[in-house]
């Protein structure tokens, strides 16, 4: 009888096993359809107009389990966290999925996300989206844009933040930053996404991820932790998020921290923090790590999704920061702000360009340069050059700065190896983001002012550098006679 039951449970094995395993093959078979369709869409073919060389991505890049979801009827919520992901200890800038598009280059919102608790921040967010990628049972602290200044509980586990503003018109809570909180490890993401399901899935956007382990004995206070942890608390205090944050930071290693904070808060600095934000601290971090040079000088890049009233001295005082120097001398500017425009290329969609995206212009509602600025006689339009993402249609909602220093002499090349720079983040290229400086004459001091709150990370550029850019380099000058993709604001 025993053995009876023994030869039935095996039998029933045997069929669970063999049914698992068929519909194991066929939602691989369904996933390879998807992908073939897909990249058929990303060449306006069809299916079976795909070449044999077009069909060999699908070997070179097969599709991937959904390692991080509940296959079942459940709902989209119920994730499976305990899924051990790829971690990124060295710190990697990553280019957002784009439908349509395959490759390692690329990561999906939820190859980021899996985690304990969290805390997030954006400009704008779908909640539905958040509960969707969030489980309810997930505390997690969300910071968002609004006025008046709140902090308000939302749900059992969800405190929802929008921090204080410099006035009640003007300025944006625009940061885009994650911190994702494991057993074993924290993440830290900096980037340009907002948090909804458009920014990870339609339009193109960068991030810098880097995973921190935890620490075998926690630290006593935050006065210990390295100047990228610091930073971030900083910021963080700046924001009003709970201690119980900031604290957590307390149990991690962040001595392999690969880049350096730059953020705006939205105020007025001076004295002791007038290095602490905005383009006056991204000068002191080129100074910091080498890059300011002033027998080399460098060649910027500056792709931007929104563009401000940009003018020449407006421009030469980004970049004297771009170089690492000083806005004042005695508390003088240095004569050369009207003169001619200094080495950046604003790299900014045409209209052409959105044109002919693959979503159009009704796609590009995130992308803004207000028609009357673009028309002024003041704009600086030789200098503009056009965003064209190496994914064919594609329109850009990503924030990168590259800064290239020429080669020096020799013995000065040998002596300083750092070949320049890299940002991203959320800065555009605005006044209201990077600030501007101004000469305090009763205290007789620099100061900064800036509208918005930002976020980004710079790391420098060595001969080893893989610059991961969403945009094609060098990028083409717009023509004679192109015009800007523009909105009536």
């Amino acid at each position: 009888m025993n053995s009876d039951n023994e030869d039935n449970e095996f039998d029933n094995a045997c069929a669970l096993s063999e049914k698992s395993f068929l519909e194991s093959i066929n939602e691989e078979e369904r996933e390879r359809n998807d992908m073939i369709e897909a990249i058929a869409a990303s060449l306006g073919k069809t299916p079976d107009q795909l070449t044999a060389r077009e069909m060999l991505t699908l070997t070179l890049n097969p599709p991937r389990k959904r390692a991080f979801f509940d296959n079942s009827a459940e709902s989209s919520r119920k994730r499976s966290y305990n899924t051990l992901p790829i971690r990124y200890w060295d710190g990697v800038v990553k280019l957002t999925h784009v439908s349509g598009f395959v490759g390692t280059q690329f990561i999906r919102f939820q190859d980021i996300s899996t985690l304990r608790k969290a805390l997030v921040t954006a400009f704008v967010c779908s909640m539905e989206w958040i509960e969707e990628q969030f489980p309810s049972s997930i505390n997690m602290c969300i910071v968002l844009h609004g006025r008046p200044a709140i902090r308000s509980q939302i749900g059992p586990n969800r405190l929802l933040i929008q921090p204080p503003m410099l006035d009640d018109t003007y300025g944006v809570f625009h940061p885009k930053l994650m911190l994702l909180f494991r057993d074993e490890s924290l993440r830290v993401v900096i980037g340009s996404a907002n948090m909804e399901r458009y920014d990870y899935e339609d339009i193109e956007n960068v991030v810098f991820i880097q995973d921190f382990p935890k620490l075998s004995k926690k630290l006593k206070a935050v006065s210990e932790l390295p100047t990228f942890a610091k930073d971030l608390c900083d910021f963080l205090d700046r924001v009003r998020v709970p201690a119980s944050v900031k604290e957590a930071f307390l149990d991690y290693d962040f001595s392999k921290a690969k880049a350096h904070i730059v953020a705006s808060v939205s105020g007025t600095f001076e004295g002791n923090n007038y290095n602490k934000y905005g383009h006056t601290r991204l000068a002191k971090i080129v100074k910091d790590i080498g890059a300011s040079d002033p027998d080399r000088l460098p060649m910027v890049e500056m792709q931007t999704s929104s563009l401000g009233s940009l003018n020449t001295s407006y421009l030469h005082e980004l970049y004297a920061s771009f170089c690492g120097l000083d806005q004042f001398v005695d508390g003088v500017r240095p004569s050369n702000r009207n003169k001619e425009l200094p080495p950046i290329s604003i790299v900014y969609p045409s209209r052409n360009t959105v044109d002919s995206s693959r979503l159009g212009p009704s796609g590009a509602s995130t992308i803004c340069l207000n028609t009357d600025t673009w028309n002024k006689s003041t704009f600086p339009k030789q200098i503009m050059c056009d965003a064209i993402s190496y994914r064919d249609g594609t329109l850009m909602h990503s924030k990168y700065i590259i800064a290239t220093l020429p080669h020096g002499k020799p013995e000065r090349t040998q002596k300083n190896k750092v070949d320049g720079w890299i940002y991203c983040g959320s800065h555009n290229a605005t006044v209201s983001a990077w600030g501007k400086t101004s000469f305090n004459k009763i205290s007789k001091r620099p100061r900064i002012r800036m509208s918005n709150w930002e976020l980004g990370v710079v790391f420098p550029i060595n001969e080893s550098t893989d610059i991961v850019a969403p945009y094609i380099r060098p990028p083409p000058k717009y023509r004679a006679g192109q015009n800007a993709w523009t909105q009536s604001m």
